[in-house]
């Protein structure tokens, strides 16, 4: 049997350099959207795809420490990163073509969704700080990707996946596969599984026996109709 990791894909710790690179590289681009900074003309377009590449690690998800980044940036919705990420590739081109007027606007769309509010909390968290944010979230193992545990918390989501993971009796760690930022996650969480009671295996626990992708629509669905999201 192979070796097990003591946490799940996707919550491995970044590696020194790897952290200071991403930091260096958002301080850059931030900088410069926000006007405060100056830039190095030699660095800053490799600053931009560095940046880019951070927001793509957590849209695709397929490396070892995708959680770990979208934690430091407090979880995103899919639609900004995918918006962001999209600017980030037209600033890029402006830089290089020297054209401002396609700068600006790549400027206006990365302000439109939210990527300074995002750049901030990467450079800011900590995690020994106490959440004051509330989160819905599914995870799952490799070996039962449909078997899903969706639950809340008010705290730092990778704290609370690390006592379950600690809990007597897991013997393969739970991955976290999606994070929900929400209002009021004891209420989202009762009417998520409300809705998801079909695929309940136990009224006394939070596992779910469902395809992933199914039950973030109807997650998502919900949080939309009933304007749950944090960021609305």
């Amino acid at each position: 049997m192979s070796s097990i990791q003591k946490w799940g894909f996707g919550m491995a710790p970044l590696k020194p350099n790897t952290a200071q690179k991403n930091k260096n590289a958002i301080a850059s681009v931030l900088g410069f959207v926000e006007g405060t900074g100056s830039i190095n003309p030699k660095s800053f377009v490799d600053d931009i795809s560095w940046v880019k590449g951070i927001f793509n690690r957590v849209i695709k998800q397929d490396q070892w420490d995708w959680f770990t980044v979208n934690m430091y940036l407090d979880f995103p919705s899919y639609q900004n990163m995918k918006q962001i990420v999209l600017a980030l590739s037209t600033l890029r081109r402006a830089i290089l073509d020297r054209n401002d007027s396609l700068g600006k606007d790549s400027i206006i769309r990365l302000e439109q969704n939210g990527f300074a509010k995002y750049c901030q909390n990467y450079l800011s968290f900590d995690y020994n700080a106490e959440s004051t944010s509330e989160y819905l979230y599914i995870l799952s193992r490799r070996e039962e990707s449909d078997l899903l545990k969706i639950g809340m918390t008010t705290r730092n989501v990778q704290k609370r996946v690390n006592e379950i993971n600690s809990a007597t009796g897991v013997v393969f760690p739970f991955s976290v596969r999606k994070v929900f930022k929400v209002r009021d996650s004891a209420f989202v969480e009762k009417e998520i599984h409300s809705l998801l009671a079909e695929y309940r295996i136990r009224s006394d626990r939070e596992f779910f026996r469902i395809e992933y992708s199914k039950a973030c629509s109807i997650i998502d669905d919900f949080l939309i109709q009933h304007h749950m999201y944090c960021d609305e």
